[in-house]
């Protein structure tokens, strides 16, 4: 009952901002709810949550009634995105995508959607660079032993976050492209990737360059490289790929937002509008600094290109990895 009274009470204040944000309403032309849904097919605390909460409470202002985050986590993204694709296409519910949404696509047989067929992109956001990491514990010192461990007969053991994921996904390309050798060990979320390189259970991760942020401030890491095209301020000492020659080896972490199919073109730009404004605030800047995540605003045909080109680009790695969602 306790918690039932607390989901009362942000409803009412949810109502009542919607009220107070009445002049703008018109922006979200179609939706006749008192806000707007973001579906996250994330945890609740993921850097996709921090990014998708900071950008969606800016653009509130601009859209007349508040953006609301739905955590809706489970089945790699697949469960939060079925959500939105059955919803009404009013402007009401939206997905908040990312990079493993799009694997999400490969990867799995038998969805009951389909990224091109039931979405259209509202805008590409932007994306986080990956951090190769390994423990302090690990004899592994730099990104040439790392090279030379994976072409020892032994090879590295790496973990991530899921099967599919982008960070299973970056380490079996790398250790392909150098002709390596790997056992990649899945964990159920990043948290537990994290745990096993911190107690050097596994030599290799790949966080984005916020959980790097984090796993750096512990001192129990070394992080080797980072996709990024340029050094980070928050990582000054961690040289890119390019610098180490490898400049053709640029995973990142990217973000959009979707709705539903047959959303009216009408809807779909006001809303492009809202969160593009959102995006490129100076309050929500300082805060993508902070994380590493670098915004690059992408109309819907760009997202749309932008999406079936990371499609192309990880259905190479699934395929030539031989990886199964099963593994």
């Amino acid at each position: 009952m306790h918690n039932t009274g607390k989901t009362a009470a942000r409803l009412a204040a949810l109502v009542a901002a919607s009220l107070a944000l009445g002049a703008n309403a018109s922006a979200a032309e179609g939706c006749t709810a008192p806000y707007i849904k973001m579906v996250v097919p994330n945890p609740a605390g993921g850097v996709g949550d921090v990014i998708s909460r900071a950008i969606g409470e800016k653009a509130s202002s601009y859209l007349g009634k508040p953006v609301v985050v739905e955590n809706r986590a489970g089945a790699t993204t697949t469960i939060g995105t079925d959500l939105v694709a059955k919803s009404a296409p009013d402007g009401c519910t939206i997905l908040s995508l990312t990079t493993s949404g799009v694997v999400a696509s490969i990867l799995l047989p038998k969805l009951p959607y389909d990224l091109q067929r039931d979405f259209v992109p509202i805008l590409g956001i932007g994306s986080f660079p990956m951090v190769a990491a390994v423990s302090v514990e690990s004899k592994i010192q730099s990104f040439a032993d790392l090279e030379k461990a994976a072409k020892s007969p032994k090879g590295v053991v790496y973990a991530s976050g899921g099967v599919g994921t982008l960070a299973h996904l970056s380490a079996a390309r790398l250790i392909n492209d150098w002709g390596g050798t790997a056992l990649h060990v899945p964990y159920r979320g990043n948290a537990d990737a994290t745990q096993a390189l911190l107690g050097n259970q596994v030599q290799l991760f790949f966080p984005s360059s916020a959980e790097a942020n984090a796993l750096a401030a512990t001192g129990k890491v070394r992080l080797l490289a980072i996709t990024s095209e340029k050094r980070l301020a928050s990582l000054p000492d961690v040289p890119t790929m390019g610098e180490l020659g490898f400049g053709n080896f640029n995973p990142r972490l990217w973000y959009a937002f979707l709705a539903p199919a047959k959303t009216p073109a009408e809807t779909v730009a006001r809303l492009h509008d809202a969160f593009a404004k959102a995006v490129m605030d100076k309050s929500v800047q300082q805060r993508f600094s902070e994380l590493g995540f670098a915004a690059d605003v992408k109309d819907s045909a760009a997202a749309t290109a932008y999406m079936k080109g990371e499609a192309e680009r990880w259905g190479k790695v699934i395929k030539d990895n031989n990886i199964h969602a099963s593994q």
